[in-house]
């Protein structure tokens, strides 16, 4: 870990704040309770497993600061890059994965006997230096908060300190909160070794060959119907009594059908909306949900394996493409895993924004 700021936060006034060290193995404790699989639980868990490392060293020279190059190299080594590793935090929400549980957090600490927790702060700089992450306590009850003040050596590049506090309800409800998607372009995604045949390095033109066997995965399914649509009709001119195993073949046949419908469907609307929900068996267990889309590369129309994905706003968890409900069972929705009934954002391919979508 690289430590490049000068130490900025005093020790906490005596009798008043217990310092950053004292409520780190709480703090821990309670992120490992944690079940959700977010980004910015993982840089949480990496912000507190350094900062007590840090905090073990004799004479506390060190800080307990990290930049997001620090944070993210801890949890994907293989990011290097500062701008990549500064994305990946801005992206991860961490202000909002910790302010959408705040409840939980304090009681956790109050149940423990505590009254003080510990909340997120970011450094702002200005120049060269960079931002950086730490933790630092705050009381429980509103009257012994204090403000820390800054030491001369900062004033040369600081900006601002940055507490990062509760959201309130009327920002996590309004309609003005908007997303922004990731987008994973065709390539990125590995697809599964069952598509990988069609898919080749994740997508391929509809004038090829890959493109008729694509056509093929339509064509056999409506042909499939026609048959036993077919059977159907011509059992109706057999004179005999209806048996066990005709009621059978009946309800075996309605299912067969009902499914082969949906997967035809699928592929209609694929043309229709340039994009679709890819099924499981067509993604690497090992990848996230992805989605089919159709677009144009010159004069050739591709048909490739995408993700839009992004960090909901208000609780940081994932947010995924689902289809809607009703009326609306055609359109695409941005749908928190957490919450994916109550946290809901328009999804739009082309702006790939989206906001809260009113119900």
């Amino acid at each position: 870990m690289r430590y490049e700021a000068v130490p900025t936060s005093p020790e906490p006034v005596a009798n008043r704040l217990p310092p950053v060290p004292e409520l780190l193995p709480c703090f821990q404790e309670w992120l490992a309770a944690q079940r959700d699989e977010t980004n910015a639980l993982a840089l949480l868990r990496a912000l507190a497993a350094e900062s007590a490392k840090v905090a073990r060293l004799s004479g506390h020279e060190e800080q307990l600061e990290f930049n997001a190059e620090d944070l993210v190299q801890v949890c994907w080594p293989e990011l290097v890059d500062f701008d990549a590793a500064k994305t990946k935090v801005k992206n991860a929400k961490l202000e909002q994965y910790l302010s959408s549980r705040a409840a939980d957090r304090e009681a956790f600490f109050a149940k423990r006997g505590f009254e003080h927790s510990l909340r997120l702060r970011k450094r702002s700089t200005t120049g060269h230096h960079r931002a950086q992450w730490s933790l630092e306590p705050y009381a429980l009850t509103p009257s012994e908060e204090t403000v820390e003040p800054q030491t001369a050596d900062d004033a040369g590049h600081v900006a601002w300190l940055e507490p990062v506090g509760p959201v309130g309800s009327g920002d996590a409800t309004s309609t003005s909160l908007q997303i922004e998607y990731a987008y994973a372009a065709a390539g990125t995604v590995k697809p599964s070794w069952v598509a990988r045949p069609l898919f080749g390095s994740g997508s391929f033109k509809t004038k090829s060959l890959r493109g008729l066997l694509f056509a093929g995965t339509a064509v056999a399914p409506m042909a499939c119907i026609a048959l036993l649509v077919a059977t159907v009709w011509l059992m109706l001119f057999m004179k005999r009594s209806v048996t066990t195993a005709d009621l059978a073949f009946f309800v075996f046949a309605a299912g067969i059908g009902w499914f082969l419908l949906e997967f035809v469907r699928q592929l209609w609307w694929l043309l229709a909306d340039r994009i679709v929900p890819a099924a499981d068996v067509l993604v690497s267990w090992s990848e996230p949900p992805a989605q089919l889309e159709s677009f144009k590369q010159g004069d050739a129309r591709i048909i490739g394996l995408v993700r839009y994905s992004a960090t909901c706003p208000v609780c940081a968890a994932a947010v995924e493409l689902r289809y809607g409900a009703g009326h609306e069972r055609r359109r695409l929705f941005g749908c928190c895993v957490e919450a994916p009934q109550e946290h809901v954002f328009t999804f739009d391919r082309v702006t790939r924004r989206g906001k809260v979508a009113v119900r």
